[in-house]
């Protein structure tokens, strides 16, 4: 039996129930109309339908985050599909219970006519108890499938009529919805309602645009066309708030200048301003607004740090409310305490507070700072020192924690402080000055730390001060390492390791990973290994997670260079695992060099889609602070990746992005690598005279290629091997055949069996050229029987169709007889139907967006091999240990799994895996 609804006090509005509900007005019950501008929202719309069992449907975000359109789709779905459906805009006089249930009976007038239902309410023969009571007994007895729209319900706070809507979801019927938007959470027992399985809730997170709705939204509905990365810009900084990319666009419109207007779109643009401070602040107490401002400028709080900043004692109180208001507030943590402003909201809230208290951030900044001391949080209390300007303080903060900063990589956090602090400053603090020196080169900015370190240097050589020259000599060690003046820094280095005392890891370690490179860039390769194997032998260079990263990724070069590809994979997947479980994922310096490294040779092994996803993940970090060799490798890479998809625009924006970075740092060679892979690419496609201008331009600034130097990066791709492919594809195979055969004795004699094999495979297209294939078939085998011990794919793969019209020649000669001796069948089994994959991915060009029934991309042996063990009910460890590998390596290969499946989990990748007949 329900329960008897008391009656209503007078509206908030001020209406008294007899002058709220004498008369039923029209737009109460009619839907806003739908604007060509909307963007359907087919993903929330399917949500809606396919509700179950579930009763209520809860849309609830803050404003501007389309709400109220998502409905209206809504209503017109159930309108197309037959579906009753009764549209409520909601004010703050409907919180009188009397006007809400004679309007909400309206509506179901209109629902009832035509049909048999139960008779309608007649308000003024019935007290309000009675009519409430009547109207949830016509709603339960409804046969109708209807849904109830209620719109904007945040102005309801009437704790009767509240309770209505509790009951009137208890008594809805199965053919019954009740659909709710609302910027804050009602009061209507979402907990119990929510436990019975019977809510729907569509929160901020998916009520934002994704970059794809984004990308439609502005050039679809707005006919704007932006650029990819403008338009990432935008969503970037709006995230995906629905509103802000509107406003955008209306400014956009009246503009020319699209990238320029997107780099600085914030909250003090003014039509976004003018909308947060019409339809959000002014809503809000003054209370409430002072203590939106004071805090807008912490870029994350809690709140004791509230209560230190702003003198209150009850942020707590006041951070509840503004959560539960939706006042675009994020929980940062699970526990929810930690919270953050969406970005454009905080700065339209900081412009508001500059604007009225001048000044007064300064203050709020440094009282921010204190807190952090207190509670021993160095780097935040940096950050907010800094943005209140005091620089001295900050140094002085800085100084006392720079040592472990640099212990642990974080080379461009150290790097945006200290480019804040002014000189003099910095002069006071000689710690100070050696750590922007070492910054500045790691991010190549070499120029600016050549007169730092001369500063250094002219310290005299006593006392305290002889220490900050010999640091000086250390980074000065990295720069000529970060420049490729390797032989300077192998006798730079060699002295330096002689002066450090035995306790300075971090010197002594950038000083040995230094030296190591450059003695493996010279072939030096048994005192590269002694050396590291000295180096972890201490104590203390064992235990940092930065230092062992770098040692194992010089090994892991070293192994590469000689084809011990094997084992190169193996040492740095684990080397990689390590370190990131070690750090936590923080440290800058480390993972990008292993990652590199561990690329080329996931790339090499043709595991692709692990390769791309590692690349990308540390390309951000590549562009900014790696060295000519990670940029060389990154981009080469994800450019090939690119155009094995048929993406040749991507390709070309690799490597001109390549091209444009080798001339910002003034490296000649990642400039040549961009157009040597230009000529490359060009060669294997038949353009001859394209290939002939791009290998041009390459020498042109070949300068850095000089015998004796193996630069990993280059190390299978010099001038000179572009060169003889180019004139073997033209048909001069006679001097290529020659020269290339004196080129592979002498890689062979320096150990750099990886280049060996390179040669050996142009040298035998080269003497199929010159038709002798019998000498190109021998020159083949040794090649194939090298490569199919190590695993190396993509050496033959890359060398495209002349190289797979080669082997399939070779295999008919062989076929029938015994295959040649120490080639693994399983090996050349993977590389002749890989030869078939790449040679029709080549051949066909990559779909556009939004085509249909594109063939997915095929799993390679080893992803088949996961997924076979995960339909078994294998865990990752369990599949790791079956298949030697590190459960870091087997979540790659699941992630990639998915991903070319288009699967959303385990499940759906074995199922979808089983249709496609991949497994039993």
């Amino acid at each position: 039996m329900k329960e008897p609804i008391m009656h209503s006090s007078p509206s908030p509005s001020g209406f008294s129930s007899a002058e709220s509900i004498s008369r039923i007005l029209p737009a109460k019950l009619a839907p806003p109309m739908s604007a060509p501008s909307h963007l359907q929202r087919q993903k929330l719309l399917d949500l809606m339908i396919e509700t179950g069992p579930a009763r209520l449907v809860l849309i609830r975000a803050a404003a501007g985050f389309g709400k109220s359109t998502l409905m209206q789709q809504y209503y017109a779905h159930c309108l197309a599909t037959g579906r009753a459906a009764i549209w409520f805009n909601l004010d703050v006089a409907d919180n009188d219970l009397q006007r809400f249930v004679k309007h909400l009976n309206a509506g179901f007038d209109r629902l009832s006519e035509g049909q048999q239902a139960p008779q309608p309410v007649h308000p003024e023969q019935h007290s309000l108890s009675e009519l409430s009571l009547d109207l949830l007994d016509r709603i339960a007895a409804t046969e109708t499938p209807f849904s109830l729209l209620l719109d904007e319900f945040e102005v309801i706070q009437n704790p009767q009529l509240l309770d209505f809507v509790r009951q009137l979801v208890e008594n809805l019927p199965p053919n019954g919805r009740l659909v709710i938007t609302s910027r804050s959470a009602p009061d209507i027992g979402l907990g119990r309602i929510r436990a019975r399985g019977q809510l729907v809730e569509i929160g901020p997170s998916a009520l934002r645009f994704s970059l794809d709705e984004a990308t439609r939204f502005i050039r679809e509905k707005h006919a704007l066309q932006l650029r990819d990365n403008e338009i990432a810009t935008l969503h970037r900084c709006t995230e995906g708030w629905a509103a802000a990319i509107f406003l955008a666009t209306l400014s956009l419109h009246d503009r020319s200048d699209h990238a320029a207007f997107v780099s600085s779109f914030s909250g003090s643009n003014l039509e976004l301003a003018e909308y947060l401070a019409e339809d959000i602040l002014a809503r809000q107490s003054e209370e409430c607004r002072l203590f939106l401002m004071e805090t807008s400028v912490l870029s994350q709080f809690c709140a004791p740090l509230c209560d230190a900043v702003t003198g209150r004692q009850d942020s707590q109180a006041m951070i509840e409310y503004l959560e539960k208001a939706n006042l675009f507030l994020f929980p940062l943590d699970n526990d929810r305490s930690w919270f953050r402003y969406h970005s454009l909201f905080a700065s339209f809230l900081s412009d508001a507070l500059n604007r009225q208290h001048p000044g007064r951030a300064q203050h709020l900044h440094r009282a921010a700072a204190s807190w952090y001391l207190s509670v021993d949080r160095p780097v935040p209390a940096i950050e907010a020192l800094l943005r209140a300007g005091a620089s001295a303080e900050a140094a002085v903060q800085i100084a006392a924690h720079v040592d472990e900063l640099k212990d642990a990589g974080r080379a461009r956090l150290l790097l945006r402080w200290l480019d804040q602090i002014p000189s003099a400053e910095l002069d006071a603090h000689p710690k100070l000055l050696v750590a922007y020196a070492w910054t500045l080169v790691l991010s190549r900015r070499f120029q600016d730390a050549v007169p730092i370190l001369h500063r250094l240097e002219a310290y005299e050589t006593d006392g305290e001060r002889q220490g900050y020259a010999l640091e000086a000599e250390t980074v000065r060690c990295l720069l000529l390492v970060m420049t490729e003046r390797v032989e300077e820094c192998c006798a730079a280095g060699l002295k330096q390791l002689d002066r450090l005392p035995p306790d300075e890891l971090f010197q002594y370690g950038v000083v040995t990973n230094s030296l190591a490179f450059s003695m493996i860039s010279t072939s030096r390769y048994d005192e590269a290994r002694s050396l590291l194997s000295r180096a972890l032998q201490r104590p203390a260079y064992r235990r940092s997670a930065y230092m062992r990263g770098l040692a194992g990724s010089m090994e892991g070069i070293i192994d590469l260079v000689q084809g011990r590809l094997g084992n190169a994979l193996a040492r740095l997947q684990t080397a990689a695992e390590r370190h990131w479980n070690d750090t936590a994922g923080e440290t800058l310096g480390g993972r990008p060099t292993i990652v590199v490294i561990l690329s080329q040779a996931l790339y090499e092994a043709d595991e692709l889609g692990e390769t791309e996803q590692a690349l990308l993940d540390i390309l951000p970090y590549a562009r900014d602070n790696s060295t000519p060799d990670q940029l060389i490798v990154s981009h080469v890479l994800l450019a090939r990746l690119a155009l094995l998809r048929g993406d040749r625009d991507q390709w070309l924006r690799y490597l001109a992005e390549l091209e444009q970075l080798g001339q910002q740092v003034g490296s000649s060679r990642v400039v040549c690598t961009s157009w040597l892979e230009r000529a490359r690419v060009a060669t294997l496609e038949g353009r001859l005279d394209a290939a002939e201008q791009a290998l041009r331009s390459a020498e042109l600034m070949s300068d850095w290629a000089r015998p004796g130097l193996t630069l990993y990066a280059s190390d299978v791709d010099l001038p000179s091997i572009v060169r003889w492919r180019l004139r073997i594809a033209q048909g001069d195979c006679a001097e290529p055949a020659a020269a290339l055969a004196e080129a592979i004795v002498a890689a062979q004699g320096s150990q750099h069996h990886r280049r060996a094999l390179k040669l050996r495979l142009l040298r035998a297209m080269a003497l199929a050229g010159l038709h002798q294939d019998g000498a190109a078939f021998e020159e083949l085998t040794l090649a194939l029987r090298f490569a199919s011990h190590e695993g190396f794919l993509r050496t033959f793969l890359d060398e495209g169709a002349p190289m797979a019209a080669l082997l399939k020649r070779w295999a008919a000669a062989h076929q029938g007889k015994h295959q040649p001796s120490g080639i693994d069948a399983q090996f050349l089994a993977t590389l002749l139907e890989r030869i078939g994959s790449d040679r029709a991915a080549a051949s066909t060009a990559a779909p556009g967006p939004g085509s249909h029934g594109e063939p997915l991309e095929a799993l390679t042996a080893r992803e088949i091999q996961v997924i076979r063990l995960l339909a078994e009910g294998h865990r990752n460890r369990v599949i790791a240990e079956k298949m030697f590998l590190s459960e870091f390596t087997v979540k790659s290969h699941l992630r990639n799994i998915n991903a070319k499946l288009g699967a959303q989990g385990r499940t759906e990748a074995v199922a979808i895996a089983r249709s496609r007949g991949l497994i039993d």
